[in-house]
């Protein structure tokens, strides 16, 4: 191989120098964002169905939907809420898939076979199926008391956005719908003698789009336009409603009419104290470079913001900012890292060797980055912090050519002989322990699910740079390095290899001692997890407060826009709330990749309170908690900042199932009681739905009947007095407004005054309700909440700092024992329990093929299980350094601590191999057992050392960043890393004394 490196040195050249370009080129070209894009998998269906109760709902609408629903294999779960009114479910698809279209045409099918069993009156029904998109930018309009007035702003600043190149959608968020309302007067109508029913059968004849056609004049097609449809709000008034006598009294005499905002009241969006309409621009992920995104709408807006004065624009969020300093930050992390393993390089090898080495970490970085950018890769902080890791990893493959090359010429050899044999030498081994890594990784690059997809680009980046790095290692190295390298005169003098000959000494005397040694080190390293804290995903380090605000179901949204806005005025006078978004009857926009995105609902607010640090959220938060337990007792909030990884509602979610609704409803109290005293659990809240006052209309259907009424017909004339029927649309706008027919007060109506409406019959005669019916008062709940079609309860918790769900989940299981629920009482663990669990689960399921791999290379390259034993003895060794070094630093132990541990794996494992290489070599020149592995020890004690520091060196600016996201995972490869090489070094080369005698035996030909 090394001829034909000799021969194409010229091409090899051209080639490596083409790829960085291209490297080069990709960088300053490809898509960046700050996290990773989620395959759709999450959606919600929303089911209308005006006036009917939660039990209504949840029978008529939520059991035909879940049972079509189970029958679609790609669902995993749905989680459906009944309110008066509406119907929401939650989906959720399975891991497993990555063709989501097709899964959710399938939902869509389930769809229309339930619909084909609902009632008649129930009304649109939607799948948002791209429920986890987020808005790069949320811009905000305000500048006018005007809600209608802002929406119109709004509509026609979306018009001037939409062209932007990479815009996907823009949506709006907090406008006002319009209706136009026709308030009828019950007087008058009865006076007059004329019926609702009469009303909307005028307005529907009145009301029709009918063409005119067109006739042609002198060549020229002249359009005829009737005027048969309503050109303004006079129009309306002024149409003729026909009397029982025959003659005809304008609308106006029988109702009030006015255009207005829509009722009932549509979720709001404020920004500091100020009404606003939000736009939540999405943009289109993948294929878009979010930095220069933001940039062309800052560019647009400067443009137009003249022409929409005086009403203000202001940025809400902006997303591509934060991509910005993410990935600044960490690209000066990746620029550090460098310098620091050069320098340790330089260290340890010296200039000319430092610089042939290094030489090695620009070439790798540029080609994987345009080989990265080719495969359709996005540059996010999961990307390039799988290079931060790699960087002391790859290097690994260059340090030991160049030891190599460099001892041969120690040696006297000449350097194209020198250059041929480490490479004859090398490739093979080399090549088994970047497979070996390569393997470690797999689980991780096959593993499904969100945790997997959110971390995937670490095993991609990592897996393509050491590929990278192992082809220039036994190509493009190997050149320079017979190029550059003369032979040492001092060689003997280094303090390397003074310390390398003293261990292999330790080897050599005390085989037996240092195995001992070994065991009683990882014993005590496992006797330490029990100290070790359990943590999914950190938190983000974004300086935000997030508040979540429950009040009771059946609330009506004015009086949790009363309690939002007193708890908002109260935040803002704390000297470190900045900024204070609030959103009433909703989430608001899902500005963060973790924030969950709930349904509308009238009871449900949530405040986003940005302060000028993080530190500043952890006071403000408890601020928070102690204000609201004193002055808002009726309200339960969730306080706390955004999270890491995949979505959840809390860290610490328990689900209760049971038949009985009684027994159901206790346990759920006994467990929110248990949850309320473990130690570290705070804004511990249930679900448990206390119920709303309802009022019963019992109709006589033999007194109805005598009147010419029905059930239906007072049912309708009752939901036309409070929620009012939908009479026609005015069409002369851009979106068609509707026309609603009701009393006066409309959902405001009195209780004295809806029992005292009348009712009429076919024949326009009015009846008074009292005169069919009786009216009784009844309790209902006012929300019924179901998991795959199951009735259940959940208890939520958020967590103090310092605290893992692991212990809160503890502490719940204790008390349980002692306390049991009663018979039947089903738990289901959700939160960060659930996510930790499906995590490993993927990672256990991929495990076995990554195991595969590993063994493959090793016996490739050994072709001995006992060698392969030995050599899997590290990964034990790995845990002396990992459990202490997490419990010292404060690091808990959770997936991105997991991400290093396999990264840690796939080092030592590398490490042992070049060790046990040496030593076969020797074993083939006829030494014993000890005088080889002396010798393995004594050469292969740099290149082990060099690549322990230059990694640990890499790591460094990650374990100390800011970022709450990377200090784990960098801790556990540091100190596993640290006690790992240590020991590889000694016990490794023990136990081979024990169990190694000759190389390894060719198989015998024996006589068939």
């Amino acid at each position: 191989m090394g001829r034909r490196l000799l021969n194409y040195q010229r091409l090899l050249g051209m080639v490596v120098t083409m790829l960085c370009l291209l490297g080069v080129a990709a960088y300053s070209t490809m898509p960046r964002q700050e996290d990773p894009s989620f395959p759709y998998r999450a959606g919600m269906i929303t089911v209308s169905y005006p006036g009917a109760s939660a039990e209504a709902v949840e029978r008529l609408v939520l059991q035909p939907l879940t049972d079509e629903l189970r029958q679609v294999e790609e669902l995993d779960w749905s989680q459906s809420t009944a309110r008066t009114g509406v119907a929401l479910a939650r989906l959720k698809l399975r891991d497993h898939i990555y063709d989501t279209d097709s899964a959710w045409d399938r939902v869509r099918q389930a769809m229309e076979r339930a619909r084909q069993d609902f009632p008649d009156d129930v009304g649109l029904m939607e799948l948002d199926d791209r429920l986890i998109d987020i808005p790069a930018v949320v811009l905000a309009v305000g500048g006018s008391p005007s809600v209608t007035r802002l929406s119109e702003v709004a509509e026609r600043l979306k018009q001037n956005l939409s062209d932007i190149s990479g815009i996907s959608r823009i949506e709006l968020e907090g406008d006002a719908d319009e209706q136009i309302t026709l308030a009828l007067d019950d007087a008058a109508l009865y006076r007059l003698g004329v019926s609702p029913k009469r009303i909307l059968e005028t307005l529907a004849r009145r009301n029709q789009t009918i063409p005119g056609g067109f006739v042609v004049v002198e060549g020229k097609r002249l359009s005829v336009l009737p005027n048969t449809e309503f050109t303004d709000i006079d129009a309306i008034r002024a149409t003729p409603i026909e009397l029982p006598d025959g003659s005809q009294v304008p609308l106006a005499a029988a109702a009030e009419v006015w255009r207005g905002p829509a009722e009932p009241r549509q979720p709001e969006t404020w920004f500091n104290g100020e009404r606003v309409v939000l736009l939540s621009i999405i943009m289109e992920e993948g294929s878009t470079d979010a930095i220069r995104f933001g940039e062309r709408i800052r560019e647009r807006l400067g443009q137009i913001r003249a022409d929409f004065a005086p009403y203000d624009i202001q940025e809400m969020f902006f997303q591509p900012d934060k991509v910005s300093d993410r990935l600044d930050d960490l690209a000066w992390s990746l620029v550090l890292s460098v310098l620091i393993i050069v320098a340790v390089v330089f260290t340890g090898m010296g200039i000319r060797m430092g610089l042939l080495v290094a030489s090695i970490l620009p070439m790798v970085a540029l080609i994987s980055v345009g080989l990265y950018d080719l495969g359709g890769g996005v540059l996010h902080q999961i990307a390039v912090i799988g290079m931060v890791i790699s960087l002391g990893i790859l290097i690994d493959n260059a340090i030991v050519i160049v030891e190599n090359i460099q001892g041969h010429l120690d040696e006297g050899m000449r350097r194209m002989d020198a250059l041929r044999k480490a490479v004859g030498e090398l490739a093979g081994p080399l090549g088994a322990s970047t497979g070996t890594t390569l393997a470690a990784f797999a689980p991780l690059l096959m593993a499904k699910g969100g945790a997997a997809d959110f971390t995937r680009g670490v095993p991609v980046m990592i897996m393509l740079t050491l590929s990278v790095s192992y082809l220039l290692a036994i190509s493009a190295v190997p050149l320079l390095a017979a190029r550059f390298l003369k032979p040492r005169r001092d060689a003997h003098e280094d303090r390397l290899i003074g310390l390398a000959r003293y261990l292999g000494g330790l080897v050599y005397r005390y085989p037996g001692r240092i195995i001992v040694f070994g065991m009683v080190l990882v014993s005590i390293s496992l006797g330490m997890t029990p100290f070790m804290a359990q943590q999914f995903f950190p938190n983000a380090d974004r300086p935000r407060v997030i508040v979540e605000m429950y009040l009771p179901e059946g609330t009506d949204q004015s009086h949790t826009s009363e309690v939002a806005a007193t708890l908002e005025r109260a935040i803002r006078s704390r000297p470190e709330a900045l900024e204070v978004h609030r959103f009433v009857g909703f989430t608001g926009p899902s500005f963060y990749y973790n924030l969950q995105r709930s349904p509308q609902a009238p009871n449900r607010a949530r405040l986003v309170v940005r302060t000028p640090t993080l530190a500043d959220t952890t006071g403000l938060v408890k601020w928070i908690r102690r204000e609201v337990a004193q002055t808002m007792p009726e309200l339960d909030i969730s306080a706390g900042i955004l999270g890491q990884g995949p979505p959840r509602s809390a860290p610490v979610e328990v689900r209760v199932f049971h038949p009985n609704d009684t027994i159901r409803a206790l346990a759920t109290e006994q467990v929110f009681a248990v949850l309320r005293g473990v130690e570290g659990t705070v804004d511990v809240r249930h679900d448990l739905d206390i119920g709303v006052p309802s009022i019963s209309i019992n109709v006589d259907d033999a007194t109805a009947a005598r009147y010419g009424l029905t059930r239906a017909d007072v049912a309708q004339s009752l939901y036309g007095q409070s929620y009012g029927a939908v009479a026609e649309r005015y069409r002369q706008e851009d979106d068609p407004i509707p026309i609603v027919l009701r009393s006066r007060e409309g959902t405001s109506l009195s209780l004295s005054r809806l029992l005292s409406v009348n009712t009429y019959n076919d024949q326009g005669a009015a009846i008074p309700l009292s005169a069919v019916a009786t009216v009784e008062t009844t309790w209902e709940p006012a929300a019924r909440n179901l998991r795959n079609g199951v009735r259940v309860n959940t208890v939520s918790a958020n967590l103090e700092p310092g605290y893992s769900f692991s212990q809160a989940l503890d502490g719940l299981y204790a008390s349980l024992e002692t306390n049991p629920l009663p018979d039947g009482v089903r738990l289901d663990m959700g939160g960060d329990a659930e996510g930790s669990d499906r995590a490993n689960s993927a990672l256990l399921t991929a495990a076995p093929i990554g195991m595969l791999l590993l063994l493959f290379f090793l016996l490739l390259q050994f072709n001995s299980f006992r060698r392969v034993g030995i050599i899997l003895l590290t990964v034990p060794l790995a845990t002396v350094g990992i459990f202490p070094g997490l419990v010292l630093s404060g690091s808990p132990f959770g997936f991105q601590s997991l991400l290093g541990v396999i990264a840690l794996v796939g080092i030592v494992v590398n490490n042992a191999i070049v060790l046990l290489d040496v030593m076969d070599r020797e074993l083939e020149r006829g030494r014993a057992i000890a005088d080889a592995v002396r010798t393995a020890v004594e050469r292969r004690t740099r290149p082990i050392l060099l690549t322990t520091a230059t990694t640990v060196a890499g790591l460094l600016p990650l374990a100390f960043s800011s970022s709450t996201l990377w200090p784990p995972m960098a801790w556990a490869i540091i100190s596993g890393l640290l006690a790992s090489t240590v020991l590889t070094l000694l016990v490794i080369p023990s136990v081979c004394t024990r169990l190694i005698r000759l190389p390894v035996a060719e198989p015998e030909n024996a006589p068939a």
